[in-house]
């Protein structure tokens, strides 16, 4: 019995010791100078969520709600000795009514208040996109590509470029039904380590929709379409969360470097869709 009661005892004077430790490390950390500032500055910089837009069978995603989580920031900024608003780690919560809910619609923006701008380039032939790609990779600007599946298949070392430099790359399919779909999706997305993907469906098939969503797949109808005039259609439809589809030829590789100037110009981060429209 003696016995017993020292073991109670024993743990006991553990546990406590240990509810001690951790009380004096949370003073400590308390009286810290880089904790103190960013408990003062954490207000500044949550957001609350924004709820998505529906309409019909099209929507507009919503974005999260983001927090700063005092703990994991105080913990990265003491590994690296100093205090940046750049080191915030952040807790999110999604909208309400959320992308992730409803995907079930055609994505046909990014949401304005994020003030970004996607290039969508479609590639259904034999195009060679090196010059076109160089231009991007000057400006810093990430675009998605959505290919055929002839050209993903004769281009596999250019695809692994694309995605290493921060591009995204998708099918582009008439029929998202065809078998081709389904190699395509399983491979880009162990490629872009991304557990979800991108059609894209100008014409509203209900078919191929459906197909994209049983693949967990968001489905894009760009804002503004442009083949013979790209700088000209951007220019006269330019908003922010903008999803600007262009077909790859000379006069949009011409356009281009003037398109992106353009775009900066006006205030817009330059990503690609997967920035620009999940919340």
């Amino acid at each position: 019995m003696k016995k017993t009661f020292q073991m109670i005892g024993l743990i006991s004077l553990t546990c406590f010791s240990f509810f001690v430790t951790e009380q004096t490390a949370t003073v400590v950390s308390d009286m810290d100078e880089i904790m103190i500032e960013i408990k003062a500055k954490k207000d500044e910089y949550k957001t609350d969520s924004i709820d998505a837009i529906i309409d019909n069978n099209i929507i507009i995603p919503g974005v999260s709600a983001k927090k700063v989580n005092v703990n994991k920031s105080y913990k990265a900024m003491k590994d690296n000795g100093y205090f940046s608003d750049k080191l915030f780690v952040y807790d999110y919560t999604k909208p309400n009514i959320s992308l992730n809910d409803n995907i079930d619609k055609y994505v046909i923006k990014g949401n304005p208040s994020k003030r970004m701008v996607s290039l969508i380039f479609t590639i259904e032939s034999d195009e060679d996109i090196r010059d076109l790609l160089n231009i991007l990779n000057n400006y810093n600007a990430k675009s998605t590509f959505f290919v055929s599946y002839n050209w993903f298949s004769n281009n596999n070392n250019l695809v692994e470029e694309l995605i290493n430099k921060g591009h995204i790359v998708a099918p582009l399919m008439e029929d998202y039904r065809d078998s081709n779909f389904e190699w395509m999706d399983m491979v880009l997305k162990k490629i872009n380590k991304q557990s979800i993907g991108f059609c894209y469906n100008v014409n509203e098939n209900q078919d191929n929709l459906d197909e994209c969503v049983l693949r967990s797949n968001y489905t894009i109808k760009p804002t503004v379409i442009s083949e013979n005039s790209p700088l000209v259609d951007i220019k006269s439809k330019l908003e922010s969360g903008s999803l600007l589809s262009l077909k790859i030829n000379s006069q949009v590789k011409k356009e281009l470097s003037t398109i992106l100037i353009y775009i900066k110009s006006k205030g817009y981060k330059l990503t690609n869709l997967e920035e620009n429209i999940l919340e």
